[in-house]
């Protein structure tokens, strides 16, 4: 199962539930995400593909904005849904999905464009695996509220000659929750042009209502794409 949402909305709309009730459970992840364009079109992607025990995701930002972009972008989208599809059921490497989407995207995009990516996969022992390649950190919160950040395990895609990744390993304990963003997030600004920041993000992290801080910090305004995927092991 994928999913991408790219239409307007505001941030008090409540995070989309991405897979019913009775597939969570057999899952054991309650997955919810949220994605607003800052204009009629974003640069922003993210996929999420269940396949036997493991539930696979990606989110991504497209270098730019507008309908530049927004054109890589539903590259990226299109080509992701096929490639992580196939590495789940390959049992494949999170890193060698990346390494692939990159070999995909070099010949295509202009010596200036990029993107950045996080892909992984959780499964339902708790056992999560992913790549980064150059994106903003994702943060694995804890139960008792403590967070870990998973830091870049490689460049952006899209644009060096050669390029590799590696994967990172962690594990999910129940209650845990894993939260991947767009640098819309952290980059949201307030009128004044405060930017929402890493600091507050790890406080809205952990009150469990990013949405809602981001929203009444930008008090209206809206400067960037901003996509939100939040998986929590239940």
């Amino acid at each position: 199962m994928s999913a991408m949402q790219t239409g307007s909305g505001s941030l008090s709309v409540p995070q989309l539930v991405l897979f019913p009730a009775q597939a969570r459970r057999r899952a054991a992840f309650d997955v919810r995400a949220f994605s607003r364009p800052a204009r009629a079109f974003t640069g922003d992607f993210y996929v999420t593909h269940r396949h036997d025990d493991r539930l696979w995701f990606a989110l991504g930002d497209v270098s730019g904005k507008g309908i530049n972009a927004a054109v890589v972008m539903a590259m990226i989208q299109e080509e992701l849904e096929h490639r992580i599809s196939s590495c789940a059921n390959a049992g494949c490497d999170p890193a060698t999905t990346m390494a692939r989407l990159h070999e995909f995207l070099r010949p295509l995009l202009p010596a200036n464009k990029f993107a950045s990516a996080v892909i992984g996969f959780a499964a339902d022992d708790g056992h999560l695996v992913l790549a980064n390649a150059g994106h903003p950190s994702p943060l694995i919160v804890r139960r008792d509220g403590a967070i870990d950040l998973v830091d870049s395990t490689g460049p952006v895609v899209g644009i060096l000659p050669t390029a590799r990744w590696r994967s990172s390993i962690r594990l999910l304990g129940r209650g845990d929750t894993l939260v991947l963003y767009s640098d819309g997030v952290i980059e949201a600004e307030s009128p004044d042009g405060c930017q929402f920041g890493m600091e507050r993000l790890l406080r809205a992290a952990r009150s469990g209502d990013i949405l809602r801080d981001v929203e009444e910090h930008e008090a209206g305004t809206r400067t960037d794409d901003l996509t939100l995927v939040v998986v929590r092991r239940v």
